[in-house]
This record gives structure tokens, sequence and C-alpha cells, in this order.
């Protein structure tokens, strides 16, 4: 597992995460180094989901220091499709909400589609996806809501319904904001009773800033502990404390992150936001915890995210006096239990003997329609990790507050 960055790498992640501060405080582009390589720099800031944001600031830059014709015109492409893709994400949004006053259904929108209001212009922070948490007894009408609009329900797990409008629509209905095995469950599990209406809504309500920064918390620290924390969660921590902390209460908000035992992370991570993006600051130390930050692209480390379900897999197994290796989590990947499909076949609940029809079916997916397999990089990310990566994790999560791989 990588855990160290080149020079050269340095280099370019420093002049990324200074372009951003830019971006976010409205200051002066960083100058260009040397032999700055600036379609390098956009595939770091894409790889992050940053690309707009970063090419918001080089077209800012004097004309003396203008990448060359080629990359200025893909900067103004990332700019004008950004744009549209905001656009058409807006008018959906609101186009969803109301349809949901119509239907009197209960949201509580979070994460993006208010994290997007924070930023000074909202095209700067992309959104995959729009999180609403809702009233599972309202579930039929949110369907019926959904399809009225000309959306398409495409499977629900344990706490969420996955609705979609091709190509650049996607929404998560969260029936919890959290899973109910998860240990911040009955903590949060009255969320949406704690919420406060919103202005010019009368069935769309927000979470108090407080609770919201802890959810954002909750959410990162789950991405944290499975395989990464990413620039962008952590550029999010900053702008949004730095726009709400006159409004928080702190008595309440320290309260509840010792609750959450999310105190030392909380601290740590905006320790490092505020090193990051803050103007007057830009300190960078290229540590443990912050490689694993910048190699995290958006939601987590692929190789990280792979040797942490392994590694727990196969302590579980020892736990519960069995052997498990390296292969058999390989193997256990390649053919996902009946619970672990289920979710996506559900017919297997009362055809459980159609299994192998299932990972036939998800392998076709994945090989012929997504195209999102790769068996070298698969292959070493399962069998290439070492005890010296288990520790540098183990270590990271120490320094976080958290225990071990629990």
């Amino acid at each position: 597992m990588k855990r160290t960055l080149t020079e050269t790498e340095k280099k370019e992640y420093s002049y990324l995460i200074r372009s951003l501060s830019a971006a976010v405080n409205g200051t002066q582009p960083p100058v260009p180094y040397g032999d700055i390589d600036w379609n390098m720099l956009l595939k770091r800031a894409q790889f992050c989901g940053l690309g707009f944001a970063f090419s918001s600031v080089v077209l800012r830059l004097p004309r003396q220091y203008f990448p060359d014709d080629t990359v200025i015109k893909v900067l103004k492409e990332n700019i004008n499709f950004g744009i549209m893709i905001d656009s058409n994400l807006n008018y959906e949004i609101e186009k969803v909400l109301s349809a949901f006053e119509k239907y009197k259904i209960k949201n509580v929108p979070v994460k993006g589609y208010f994290l997007k209001k924070e930023y000074p212009r909202p095209e700067l922070r992309t959104v995959g996806d729009f999180d609403i948490l809702f009233d599972i007894n309202q579930v039929d009408s949110v369907k019926q809501a959904f399809y009225e609009i000309g959306y398409e329900f495409t499977h629900n797990d344990d706490n969420q319904y996955h609705f979609r409008k091709l190509p650049y629509v996607f929404i998560e209905m969260h029936s919890s904001l959290v899973h109910e095995w998860e240990s911040y469950y009955p903590y949060l599990s009255d969320s949406i009773d704690r919420s406060v209406k919103r202005e010019g809504y009368d069935y769309s309500y927000e979470l108090s800033p407080e609770d919201h920064y802890i959810y954002l918390l909750v959410h990162n620290s789950n991405h944290f502990r499975m395989g990464g924390l990413s620039i962008r969660m952590v550029l999010d921590t900053y702008v949004y404390y730095k726009n709400h902390k006159s409004d928080f209460d702190f008595d309440y908000l320290n309260e509840r992150l010792k609750l959450f035992k999310l105190d030392i992370f909380e601290k740590r991570i905006r320790e490092i936001a505020f090193n990051w993006f803050s103007p007057d600051r830009q300190i960078i130390t290229f540590d443990d915890l912050e490689i694993y930050i910048i190699l995290s692209a958006i939601l987590g480390r692929v190789d990280a995210g792979v040797m942490i379900k392994s590694y727990k897999n196969i302590l579980e197994a020892e736990k519960a006096g069995k052997y498990k290796s390296k292969f058999s989590y390989f193997l256990s990947s390649v053919f996902p239990s009946k619970s672990q499909m289920l979710p996506r076949y559900p017919y297997l609940e009362k055809l459980p003997f159609l299994l192998p029809a299932s990972w036939a079916s998800m392998w076709f997916k994945r090989l012929f329609v997504d195209k999102n397999v790769h068996f070298k990089r698969g292959l070493k990310n399962r069998f290439s990790y070492t005890h010296e990566d288990i520790d540098y994790f183990k270590n990271i999560l120490k320094e976080t507050g958290f225990d071990d791989l629990n």
C-alpha cells in the first residue's frame, strides 16, 4: 500500500491545496512553480473531485503564468460542464422537493445539498448524489413522487432507497442517517424529529448547524475508517466550520462530540483543514495522516479499503476459532454471500438457490456494463498488503482517537 509521496508529488499536491484555498477564500492564485505539469495537476484535482475549483483558480492567474492553449481549453470546458451540471442538479433537486411538498412528505436534505450552498459558488462543490432523510412510513408516497417526475427506483438496502434520472441525477433517500448496527445510531435515530422547518417550505426541514456538522463528521469518520478521508471532505470541514463557528452552541457541540467519541478526530481534521486552507497559514506537513488523506481520491482509497476489509475478515474468523486467509477473503469478494447480495437481488430471500445466478449477473454487469473490473489491481490489493501497512493504518486510527480496527 502506498504510504509515501515523491518530492514531485509533494510539490504538486502542495500547489493543488494552495489553489483550493484561493478558490474558497477568493484570494490570489498561487504563482506556478517552474516545471509545473498542468495536465498532471488537473488530473490530481479531478482525482479528488475538485476539478472545477482548481480550473477556476488557474483561469484567474495573470496571463504570463497561463498554461498552454490546449490546457486552457480543457480548463474552460471543465468550467462550462460544471456550470451546466450544477444548473441541472439545482433544477432537479428543487423539482424533487416540490413533489415532496405536493405529497406532504417530510424531508431533511443533508450533506451535499447544503454543502454546495456553503461555498462561494455552488459549482465549486460537486456532488455525486443528493442525500435526503425521510420517514420510512412515507416510502410509498416517496416512490410515487419520484415516479411522477420521471425518476427510476433502482434498489434499497437496509436504510437507503436509491432513485436516479440518467445521466446525472442520483438521489439516496435515507430512512435513518446511519445503519442500525452502527454505534452512532442511538444518537441519530431521532434526527428527523429534531430538525427545523426551512423557510419557504412546508415539508422540507434542516438539521441545526451543530447537528449537521456532527453528521458530516460521522459520515467522514466512517469513510476514514473504511478506506480514506478525501481532500474534498477536509475542505468541506474548513468551509462549514468557518461559516458557522459564530453560530455554534459550543457547549452542546463539544458535549455531542465526546458522546460520539469524535472529539479527537474532529480536532485533528479541523487542525489540518485550517492549516491547509486558511489564506494566512498554508502549513502542509505530509505526515502519515496527511498523506493518507491526500491519496484518498473522492471517497477513499481502494487499496486501503480492501486491506481493511480483508484484515478484519481474518481477525473475526480467528476470534470465532476459524481459519481464514487472504485467499479466502479473495474468494468471498468474488462470490459474495447471500446477505451481501440480497439488497440488489431481493429474489434471493425466497429463492436462495439462485445465488450462483446472481453472481453471474453481477459479474456480467461489472465486466460489460460498468466496465469497472481491474484484475491486476484487484489481485494486488488483496494479496500485497503487509504487516507494515496494517501498523501504518492502526497508527493513523490511534492518532485520531479510534480503537484499533473496531
